[in-house]
């Protein structure tokens, strides 16, 4: 059985979150006698700068996705004129994060790198018999994977997409997902889909929209209690994650305080 594992956005905090991943999700893929192909898309803006997240004036390190030790990888110079159209569909209606469109162009930036990822899947070979990770790079995950278990529903043929039970905001988390091939086809490239999407929810957010896609194409959906808590660049957790730390045994990062409370603003 082969499994490829997708990273996409920003790498932002890949020296407080590379260890989790490798121990989390690519150690036990491989005990199980999994063949694994790790690939990467990743944005690369000049700074970061979001008050929300309380990152000012960061640089990233375009070699630190050399942590994940992938197999193909492609980092793009971040533009937001590679998203003009969609943010022009979207300041049509109100800003759910309520930050000028801010968080929103976060989303978009982020929707797109996992567009440009299915083609990076889709030239690493792909096979319809294959399951898909798609994990974000600045998470630090909690919980190990335990692929008899968790993957079992995309194994029997159950579900298409298992995406996070936890923070849905009434729609479906979208920080990491476990799919098969036409559940990560469908959850990669939704940005296509993104005006439609505003025009029919009349505005956007992230969840919402996730959950919107699997309806649109019939996914069938399962939950799963493994736990991601976001990092910023300085290894600060998110104010609102925090609570997912207590018990679960991970070394405890700095918690955002000032700026670190994103509320629904998963993109951020």
């Amino acid at each position: 059985m082969r499994c490829l594992i997708g990273f996409f956005g920003i790498t932002r905090s890949l020296r407080h979150t590379a260890g989790s991943i490798q121990g989390n999700f690519v150690d036990p893929l491989r005990l199980a006698d999994f063949t694994t192909k790790l690939v990467g898309h990743f944005n690369l803006p000049q700074r970061l700068n979001n008050p929300r997240s309380g990152e000012f004036e960061v640089a990233p390190d375009r070699a630190e996705s050399a942590l994940l030790g992938l197999d193909l990888c492609w980092v793009e110079p971040q533009s937001d004129s590679t998203i003009s159209a969609e943010l022009a569909v979207a300041s049509g209606f109100p800003d759910a994060f309520g930050d000028q469109y801010r968080s929103m162009t976060n989303l978009c930036h982020q929707l797109r790198s996992l567009q440009r990822l299915w083609s990076l899947l889709d030239l690493a070979g792909v096979a319809e018999d294959d399951l898909v990770l798609l994990l974000r790079p600045d998470l630090l995950y909690l919980d190990r994977l335990d692929p008899a278990r968790d993957l079992k529903p995309l194994l029997d043929g159950r579900a298409d997409l298992i995406v996070p039970g936890w923070q849905s905001w009434g729609g479906l988390n979208d920080r990491f997902a476990f799919c098969t091939v036409r559940g990560a086809r469908v959850y990669a490239t939704r940005f296509r889909l993104f005006a439609e999407a505003c025009k029919e929810m009349g505005g956007m957010h992230a969840e919402t929209f996730l959950g919107f896609v699997a309806s649109c194409h019939r996914l069938r959906v399962g939950l799963t209690d493994l736990r991601a808590v976001r990092v910023r660049a300085d290894g600060r957790v998110a104010a609102n994650d925090a609570a997912m730390l207590a018990g679960s045994g991970a070394e405890r990062p700095t918690v955002a305080r000032a700026g670190g409370s994103d509320g629904r603003a998963s993109a951020a």
